[in-house]
């Protein structure tokens, strides 16, 4: 993508967003929220991009698939007043629509559209679809890594006391990926969170993650009991393993003891 090119959506995307501005004080945090996230989470993509030794074109692509991500949020946030997809309508085809509408893909071109479509249609799916073009797949992980690298600072951690849906632990607990639609407590956001931890796609996100402790705050948060024990015993092992460390830590103090690791 040339440097033109993206200067020209930063400046749609900033003007799209401002229309969804409004003195209701239900809705306008929102925008702002999704605002701010959806210019993180660019960043984080260009960043990400660049550590995988993708080129400057490459890596502005990879910067406009995550400014563009959530478009869909704006609209749907306006009518239906819920980020629950559930409960609404599915955001990022919904934000295909959007960016259809406002001619995105003849403003950056087929070659370029074709990737960031993609990206965007399937970066809050529950998996990636399979596809021939690797092209449009890596475009994908590198945003649902963006993404979810922001959302652990949007939503950090916290104790919740009604409960955690067994449904969900015993998915945990088989090393699945939890599907959004089947949350039903507020506890239940931690588990969802910890369960990334198996579809993260590149080191340079899962260093992040560590380095700002998210998922020692999120062990904490899990109650005391066998089942529970067991879980967190199973997902040291994943991020030791992740981390390529020869035994999972079982330290209090997780997030100091990767650091000095790397």
């Amino acid at each position: 993508m040339e440097i033109s090119v993206l200067q020209d959506l930063h400046t749609w995307f900033d003007k799209y967003v401002k229309s969804f501005y409004t003195a209701d004080n239900e809705i306008h945090p929102n925008i702002l929220l999704k605002e701010r996230h959806s210019h993180i989470v660019a960043d984080h993509c260009k960043n990400l991009a660049m550590s995988l030794g993708m080129s400057a074109a490459d890596s502005r692509l990879a910067e406009a698939v995550g400014l563009c991500h959530d478009v869909g949020r704006f609209k749907q946030f306006t009518l239906f007043r819920t980020f629950r997809d559930k409960n609404s309508i599915n955001h990022g085809l919904f934000g295909i629509e959007q960016l259809k509408t406002e001619k995105i893909d003849r403003q950056i071109g087929p070659q370029e559209w074709k990737p960031l479509a993609f990206a965007v249609a399937c970066h809050n799916a529950v998996g990636i679809p399979q596809h021939p073009d690797q092209r449009l797949t890596v475009y994908a992980k590198i945003v649902r890594d963006a993404d979810k690298l922001d959302i652990y600072r949007v939503l950090p951690p916290r104790p919740a006391d009604d409960g955690y849906s067994p449904e969900l632990v015993s998915d945990l607990l088989a090393g699945k990926l939890l599907d959004y639609e089947k949350l039903k407590t507020y506890a239940d956001y931690n588990l969802i969170m910890l369960s990334w931890l198996y579809d993260i796609n590149f080191p340079w996100t899962l260093q992040q993650i560590v380095d700002q402790d998210y998922f020692p705050c999120l062990f904490e948060t899990l109650p005391p009991s066998p089942m529970f024990s067991r879980l967190q015993k199973q997902l040291r092992e994943q991020l030791a393993l992740r981390l390529g460390l020869s035994q999972p830590l079982n330290t209090t103090n997780d997030a100091l003891a990767l650091k000095i690791h790397h």
